[in-house]
């Protein structure tokens, strides 16, 4: 399965993304976990991450600005929830601006968990997301969060493909 399955299952407050990419978990985990990859796929077609940073630790905090051509720029901060490397990372949406880890944050409206599942040189991940009810879900799938992961997937099988995949 290369192609992506995208679940939306009706009347349930989460949906999923599903892809399996050729490359080692070990490498995919790395893609997801450190600036120095992430700024490679990040985001929609015809985006750059110009900020990514990265504190992978149980309420450490991971900020994103994605930009566009026009100048246009959309940033947001998550907070991480669990960390199982390299199989599982789970996180929640954070304010803006935030620096402050778990403590004191306001209610989640979305709740992540990436799981990489590896099947000899092949690993399928799968991206769970909760949402505080199935009427948020909803408005977020209308407003293209899938379409963006989406876009974001096929940019990581681009940028795998110019990578050594044994350097995992």
């Amino acid at each position: 399965m290369n192609e992506q399955q995208i679940l939306v299952p009706e009347g349930q407050n989460y949906f999923q993304i599903i892809r399996r990419f050729e490359a080692p978990r070990a490498l995919i985990y790395k893609c997801y976990t450190e600036p120095r990859h992430m700024v490679h796929f990040w985001g929609p077609h015809g985006s750059t991450t110009p900020v990514c940073k990265i504190d992978l630790r149980v309420g450490g905090v991971w900020r994103i600005v994605m930009r566009w051509a026009n100048g246009n720029e959309y940033g947001y901060s998550s907070v991480y929830s669990e960390i199982v490397a390299p199989e599982r990372i789970a996180y929640r949406d954070a304010p803006d601006d935030w620096e402050f880890g778990l403590d004191g944050l306001p209610p989640a409206k979305l709740l992540s968990t990436i799981v990489l599942d590896e099947a000899g040189m092949g690993t399928t991940v799968t991206v769970t997301v909760r949402c505080i009810s199935v009427e948020v879900r909803d408005e977020t799938v209308r407003r293209g969060f899938t379409g963006m992961v989406t876009q974001g997937n096929e940019r990581l099988a681009e940028y795998l493909r110019t990578l050594d995949l044994t350097q995992a």
